[in-house]
């Protein structure tokens, strides 16, 4: 393996590339400052004021403020602003009349991120004046600073995200496809290599079961030294959170890895040359995230697309990965997890051993 390059650059290098560079774009986790417009049609106090809580709020910058509908639909053509919100004519005089008001907020539903973050400044903006107002109403009729506030808020809603507080994209992404990368570099790996021994000859005769045994051990050996590399100094650098037990978490890397390494080497018994594994392997990588079912949830996937999914090493382990390493899910929570894993290597074992003969020459 050391001496083929190509394959040494998938199997090691390219591991170690992916954790340097994948997060780092998304290293400050949350989107904040999205540029917007607002459309004042009122002009009064009680307008403007909405617009300073909306450029207070961390998510959204107010960039611009215009007098029409228009103006924001022509920033929005030219990328100037990613969303605005409408004050409607009418805003002031309709609120202390005690009507109901509905700002309009334009998001941009191209990218979700954008607008999750446009939405929620806006939001915020909105229930701080409108709560606000009400303390103002409360104090009107001979109540409390304290009083008010209770009552403005009676029921409150403590949020807390115990496997990714921040909320973050990269806490969120990059331990999943990491999974995927481990799975992929070594199957592509691994393909090239057998591709390279049936054509050229193998180093030792793969028509022996105990060899063919011997190079799911070493590529196992290879995902195992990968994953700890990830999960030990990677996840660690980059501080996503770890509340699983290690004994535990060990169990399901080495459990993925001898699945992972058997499967690679199934398939590549398959392939007779080093280049048919990129043709016919590396196209697969977006379908098998899809398929894991965190890019989407498994409720929503088709089940044919879902029973497909089972073939596959990465759908289980991703599961099996993050609810323990990152959700403190114990061993016995992954056991489903761990059986589909257990029923897809001991298949290709089987596929492996029932081959009359490896990729020799």
């Amino acid at each position: 393996m050391v001496r083929d390059r190509n394959v040494l650059l998938l199997l090691i290098i390219g591991p170690v590339i992916y954790s340097i560079y994948y997060p780092f774009p998304y290293s400050p986790e949350v989107l904040r400052e999205v540029p917007v417009a607002v459309v004042d049609l009122d002009h009064s106090s009680l307008s403007r004021q909405l617009v300073r809580l909306a450029d207070a709020s961390p998510d959204i910058e107010v960039t611009r403020v215009v007098d029409s509908p228009a103006e924001l639909e022509q920033a929005l053509w030219d990328g100037a602003v990613e969303g605005g919100l409408i004050i409607p004519n009418g805003f002031r005089r309709n609120v202390l009349r005690g009507e109901t008001v509905n700002p309009v907020v334009l998001g941009n539903g191209a990218y979700f991120m954008f607008n999750r973050a446009e939405m929620l400044g806006f939001a915020g903006a909105v229930h701080a004046l409108s709560s606000d107002l009400g303390r103002r109403h409360q104090r009107v009729v001979s109540v409390s600073l304290v009083e008010s506030s209770e009552r403005g808020a009676p029921v409150r809603l403590a949020l807390r995200a115990a496997s990714n507080p921040t909320g973050g994209y990269s806490t969120y992404v990059v331990p999943a496809v990491a999974v995927v990368v481990l799975q992929q570099t070594l199957l592509l790996g691994i393909c090239m290599l057998l591709g390279t021994w049936r054509a050229s000859g193998a180093p030792f005769d793969l028509k022996r079961r105990r060899n063919r045994l011997a190079v799911v051990l070493a590529a196992a050996t290879i995902c195992f030294a990968n994953a700890l590399y990830y999960v030990g100094l990677v996840y660690w650098r980059e501080d996503y959170p770890h509340l699983g037990q290690l004994t535990d978490l060990l169990i399901v890397m080495a459990v993925f890895s001898l699945t992972t390494a058997a499967w690679a080497v199934a398939i590549g018994s398959f392939i007779r040359y080093r280049e048919q594994a990129v043709i016919y392997l590396l196209p697969t990588t977006i379908p098998v995230i899809f398929l894991a079912g965190f890019a989407w949830p498994v409720e929503l996937i088709p089940a044919p697309l879902l029973a497909l999914g089972f073939l596959v090493p990465s759908s289980a382990g991703i599961q099996a990965f993050l609810n323990v390493d990152q959700m403190g899910a114990s061993l016995t929570q992954v056991v489903p997890e761990l059986m589909s894993l257990t029923i897809l290597l001991l298949s290709a074992l089987i596929l492996i051993f029932a081959k009359k003969s490896g990729p020799t020459k």
